[in-house]
């Protein structure tokens, strides 16, 4: 009976610190989205960070501060955020936008392309950002291959010059190695 009692009573207690500990997590993770429609990312991050240390698996969090980093240029570690969210919850669309964009950022244009076509399949709402993102994924494709292109171009006249200029030494060498001395020797023959 006491042992019953006293579990009663750890768990109202520990009920009170628990719900303190959402109410905490959520004026952090409000104030956070507050600052990021402001667009004070820096100021953002801290607070979902704060929001993350009281709950750290509320995923949505997780989303929030990722896509503030993306805001500051920190791709890397935005894609981590978002991972973590698909770890969690897969099925998310914005979550693969988001990655998606943080992706082609990074210039890792295959991942980018994977996760925008898994969100013009599952969601033809975000359809004109994905395809924005698409068609310049495309285009950076095209200017790759033109600069790969380019530089075989580049490779293959180098090494044509460098044979013009070869074969054009051989022929100074047989001149002044054969030639001359033949003509020299045949002249100092023939006046003897």
């Amino acid at each position: 009976m006491k042992n019953l009692l006293l579990l009663v009573i750890g768990l109202i207690s520990f009920s009170g610190v628990f719900s303190q500990n959402v109410e905490r997590y959520m004026q952090y993770h409000d104030n956070g989205r507050n600052l990021i429609l402001q667009g004070e990312y820096e100021k953002a991050i801290l607070y979902l960070d704060t929001a993350i240390t009281i709950m750290p698996y509320y995923s949505t969090i997780f989303q929030d501060r990722g896509y503030a980093k993306m805001q500051l240029k920190k791709y890397e570690e935005a894609i981590l955020d978002f991972e973590h969210v698909l770890d969690k919850k897969p099925y998310l669309s914005e979550v693969h936008l988001q990655r998606g964009m943080a992706l082609y950022h990074l210039h890792r244009l295959n991942e980018a392309e994977y996760d925008l076509l898994e969100v013009l399949n599952s969601n033809p709402n975000k359809s004109r950002e994905v395809i924005i993102y698409l068609d310049n994924i495309q285009k950076e494709r095209e200017i790759i291959a033109q600069q790969n292109y380019n530089e075989m171009l580049q490779s293959i006249r180098y090494r044509a010059e460098n044979e013009r200029i070869n074969r054009a030494r051989h022929r100074e060498e047989v001149i002044w190695n054969t030639v001359v001395p033949l003509a020299f020797w045949t002249t100092v023959f023939l006046t003897w």
